[in-house]
Formats: C-alpha cells, sequence, structure tokens
C-alpha cells in the first residue's frame, strides 16, 4: 500500500525456523541408527519425507546408499541360496531393479523443485553406478537418461549439473559398449575353439555361446550399438540453440562434432543470425572465432618437407614434441625403412649450454636413410608415421576414467585398467617423391595428396621455372605463407570464405562500430590474410573501446610489427 512492499521477510523466516524445529529430532534419531548400523524400511521411508523437504542433508543421502548396499545380498543371491527352502523368493534382481527405479523416480521429484541440489545429482549417478555394477540397468535405461537431461534443458539450459550428469552418461554408454565388444570377440574365439572339441562339449559350449549372443543381442534392441555421440550431441546442440542462442554450454557442444555432421555453411548462417541478434554476446563471438580459425586444428600437422642428400627434414608450425623412438617410415610396399631420427636444438640466447639438448620439443626433426634409396630412384612413395604429445585434444570418443569418478565402472567392465598414452597422438604423411621439386637452392616437396590439404601448391611451379634467385626466394617464402596460414584458419574455411566473413563483419561494425568482440575478429581475420596496416587500425580503435585490456592489444602490435 501506498507504494511499499508488504514485510513479508519474517513470516518467511519463521516458517523456515519451525520446518527446521521439526526436522532437527527426526535427523538426530536417523543419525543414531545409522551410527548402530540399523537399516530398517521404516527409518528409511522417513529419510525420504525429510529430504523431500531439504535434500541438503548429506548425511541422510549416505544413510539410504548404505541401506542399498546392505540389502543387495538378500535380492542378489547365488544358485545355491535359490536351492535353499528358507531363501524368501519374493526378493529377486526384478525386485532390486523395482526399487532402484523409485529410488531414481524419487530423486527426479525432488528435482523438480531443488533443481541446482549437488547432493541429488551425486545420489542420481550413484544409483545408475550401483545398477552398472550388478547388471541392474541396461542400455535402454542410461539412453532414459539422457532424455532425461534433455527434459531438464528445457525448464533450464545452463543447468551445470544437468551437463555434468549427461557428461557421466554418455561415458557409461562407451564403457558398456567396450564390453559388448570385448564379448564379442570372446565368442568369436570361442566358436574358433569349438572346432576342435568333442561333440559334447561342443555341444554344450555352443548352448553358452547362444546365450552370450542372445544377451548381446538384447543389448542392440535396446540401442547400444545404434548411439551415435556425435549426432546426439548435434541434436540436442541445435534444439537448445533454436530455443536461445545465447547459451554457451550448447555452442560449446558442436566443439566435439565430426566433420562429416557439420554443413559449413549452415553453421556459418546460423551463428550470424545469432550475432546480428545480440552482437553483445561474448558466447556467440567465441564460437564463432574458434569455427573460423580453429575448428579441425587441434591435431598438429606438417608445414612443409625439404629434401637435402640423403635426409628429409619435417617442418612443423609449432614445437613439437615428437615421440622419435615410435616413429616409423615404410616403403610403397609397406616394409619399414631403416633410418635414424634427429632434430634441431634451440639454443637458448645463442647459448652452449648442454641442457639445451635436454630439450624434447622442435619446430624441425629430420630423418636420415640408412642406404641412399632416394638417389637410387628404388622408392617411388614412402609414408611417415609420426607419433607426438599434446594435452588439450578432446574426442568424445576416446574417453579416460583413470581420475574420473567412474574409474571403478570402468575397471569392472573391462579385463584390463591399462589404456594408452591418453596425450600421444599420431599424423599419417604420404610422400610422392617424384613431386620433390629439381631446384638448385632446395628441394622442396610439392606433395599435394591429402594430408597436405587445401591446394596449397599456386606457387610451386615458380619455384622450379624461375632461374632469378630473388624471385625464387620470394616465391618459395609466398608457399610458405601460404600454407602457414591455411594451417592457422578451421579446415572447413578457404581464403575466399575468410574474406566473404570479413566483409560480413564489416556490416556490422557499421551499426555497431563499439562492439570490441567483432573489431577483435576482424584484427584477426586480417592478421591472418596479412593485412597489417589496416589489421593495426583496429588495434589502435580497439585500445580506445576496450581500454582494460590495453597491455594485451600493445602485445599483438608488437606481435603485428615484428612479422
Amino acid at each position: 500500500m501506498h507504494g511499499r512492499r508488504a514485510n513479508r521477510a519474517q513470516e518467511e523466516e519463521q516458517a523456515r525456523l519451525q520446518k527446521v524445529k521439526e526436522l532437527i529430532p527426526l535427523v538426530n534419531n536417523l543419525i543414531k541408527k545409522k551410527k548402530t548400523n540399523n537399516y530398517d524400511k521404516e527409518y528409511i521411508d522417513r529419510t525420504s519425507l525429510i529430504l523431500m523437504k531439504c535434500p541438503y542433508l548429506q548425511t541422510l543421502w549416505n544413510y539410504r546408499r548404505e541401506y542399498f548396499e546392505y540389502i543387495k545380498p538378500e535380492y542378489l543371491k547365488g544358485k545355491k541360496e535359490i536351492e535353499d527352502e528358507k531363501c524368501d523368493m519374493t526378493k529377486t534382481s526384478e525386485e532390486l531393479k523395482k526399487i532402484l527405479k523409485d529410488e531414481n523416480n524419487m530423486v527426479e521429484d525432488i528435482l523438480n523443485t531443488f533443481n541446482k541440489c549437488n547432493e541429488l545429482w551425486f545420489h542420481k549417478l550413484w544409483i545408475i553406478k550401483y545398477g552398472l555394477k550388478d547388471n541392474l540397468i541396461d542400455m535402454k535405461d542410461l539412453l532414459n537418461e539422457l532424455e532425461y537431461c534433455k527434459r531438464s534443458f528445457y525448464k533450464d539450459d545452463r543447468n551445470y549439473h544437468c551437463w555434468n550428469y549427461r557428461s557421466y552418461i554418455i561415458s557409461c554408454i562407451h564403457i558398456i559398449h567396450k564390453k559388448l565388444n570385448n564379448m564379442n570377440k570372446e565368442n568369436k574365439e570361442n566358436k574358433e575353439k569349438e572346432k576342435n572339441l568333442d561333440e559334447t562339449n561342443k555341444t554344450h559350449q555352443t548352448h553358452q555361446t547362444h546365450q552370450t549372443i542372445q544377451s548381446n543381442q538384447s543389448n542392440q534392441s535396446n540401442g547400444c550399438f545404434n548411439f551415435d555421440v556425435y549426432e546426439t550431441n548435434y541434436k540436442l546442440s541445435k534444439m537448445l540453440i533454436e530455443n536461445n542462442f545465447s547459451n554457451f554450454s550448447a555452442w560449446f557442444l558442436k566443439y566435439s562434432l565430426k566433420k562429416s555432421i557439420i554443413d559449413t555453411n549452415n553453421e556459418l548462417n546460423l551463428i550470424k543470425n545469432a550475432i546480428f541478434t545480440d552482437p553483445f554476446d561474448q558466447s556467440l563471438w567465441e564460437f564463432y572465432k574458434w569455427f573460423l580459425f580453429q575448428n579441425g586444428n587441434d591435431k598438429e600437422e606438417i608445414l612443409f618437407i625439404l629434401l637435402n642428400n640423403n635426409t628429409i627434414y619435417l617442418f612443423f608450425p609449432n614445437l613439437i614434441n615428437l615421440n622419435i623412438s615410435k616413429c616409423i617410415c615404410y616403403d610403397n610396399n609397406n616394409k619399414e625403412i631403416k633410418g635414424s631420427w634427429d632434430k634441431h636444438i634451440i639454443k637458448i640466447n645463442n647459448s652452449n649450454n648442454i641442457n639445451d639438448s635436454n630439450n624434447k620439443e622442435s619446430f624441425v626433426f629430420s630423418f636420415t636413410f640408412d642406404k641412399n634409396y632416394l638417389l637410387l630412384g628404388n622408392i617411388p612413395y614412402i609414408k611417415f608415421v609420426l607419433y607426438y604429445y599434446k594435452y588439450n585434444i578432446y574426442v568424445p570418443h576416446q574417453i579416460h576414467y583413470e581420475q574420473n569418478i567412474l574409474k571403478d565402472i570402468y575397471r569392472l567392465y573391462n579385463n584390463s585398467s591399462k589404456e594408452n598414452n591418453k596425450y600421444e597422438h599420431s599424423i599419417i604423411y604420404q610422400i610422392d617423391i617424384t613431386k620433390i621439386s629439381k631446384c638448385q637452392l632446395f628441394n622442396i616437396l610439392l606433395d599435394n595428396n591429402q594430408y597436405n590439404r587445401k591446394g596449397i601448391y599456386q606457387f610451386s611451379n615458380n619455384i622450379d621455372d624461375n632461374n632469378d634467385q630473388n624471385k625464387i626466394y620470394y616465391n618459395f617464402y609466398k608457399y610458405i605463407n601460404s600454407s602457414n596460414i591455411l594451417l592457422n584458419i578451421s579446415t572447413n574455411m578457404d581464403l575466399h570464405l575468410l574474406n566473404l566473413e570479413l566483409e560480413q563483419i564489416n556490416e556490422l561494425l557499421l551499426l555497431e562500430n563499439d562492439c570490441k568482440f567483432a573489431l577483435y575478429t576482424k584484427f584477426e581475420i586480417l592478421k591472418r590474410i596479412e593485412h597489417f596496416e589496416e589489421a593495426l587500425k583496429v588495434l589502435d580503435y580497439l585500445k580506445q573501446v576496450d581500454f582494460l585490456r590495453l597491455e594485451y592489444y600493445k602485445d599483438q602490435e608488437t606481435e603485428i610489427l615484428i612479422k
């Protein structure tokens, strides 16, 4: 009344205090029961009533988890216990499945009110792990959990608890998928062994194998082998972005999609429509820059190759830690070619420090053949398989569990807990020896196969044909520079598309000339296409618009001036 809000704070506070007073004796009583390992069903029902009102009591959730562990032996009986006449046949694994399902439904009901309660999401994941350990949950249940996450995103698309839970469910699906693949391998091995057994043993093993195959078929019917994480992520991200494009989590989901799923024009139209709608939303620009410059460039690529005498030099655009001990060279018959590896040692401040040789990273690695294979002309084609270490590559179907909450599930479902080095990646580089240039100054590889992408050979003919050394070096610089530009933009982009995007950004800046995100993206494009003077002008304007990052822009300016 009279423009003043009614003072209901005290009334609400009194109501909360009254609820707390009612809960305190119940909670204290249950804590005593927990200490004495008393897990009567009556007390479990009481915890349900309390947790419905206040789900943040971790002690009560622990009490319920201990209860489930306590009753497990009663429901999961062995053959001897089933044959015992005193055994309660009403307590079966199917009944335990029903209890688990009711527990999960209860958690979901509470989540409708407390959707960001960490204790609830942790308990929900615990139910899944509990069921997986004793085959109480199958692939169909896991796919239902993904659908639950999807429904939850309709209510709150930025609920990071739900996003984390969804990633764990996808991990569980991959773990079961590995298990089923291992079972298929075992079935094949069993079939081969059956051929060498007697007919009686053969009949017995065939029956066992038939049962295993039936279980595999049931898992297939639950959608195990039909599940595609890329397609699922694509559909979810599309749905969420269409519902609300200002969702960084949904855009982030697109980072892991396969190139075959992505249509470049559709993605560019989608992101530009969102940017023109709200040009000051940072999440949109982050994805836009990634799509222009980084998509598909998470792994290392070779910049160019030179041949000198009996040695091939591999040049990389970035410092790379090559695992020389595993790298192999093959001929056209897939036979290993013997030789020795070496690297260019990077010296700090031109010093002769012995420790410099311990540096494992380099821009240049070399392979010297034991025999003069190349000069003899016996090998028209060679292939390098290179192994290197990199720590920031995320591949959805290559999930590692050694420091993960699902570590125990992974070890249970796999015969071995050992995994390959998750930071080691490979490059397969094929070389057609006939495409080594015959320039007297340097023998550069002009190999336009699929591993040297995008046709960076527009200047290659000039390298061979020109006799003027200055022009040769100039063309060589253009050749290498063009290669470097294309290695620093997305695999689905080229220089023509990049210039078209620059025009779109200029149109946006006519409407919003102070948008720092648009200005910085324009600067990144200009830097890559080597329009340095214009890039410096953009930096000068950014210093005024975004003065809080003044020192960063000064560093960028220095880098451009050095170039």
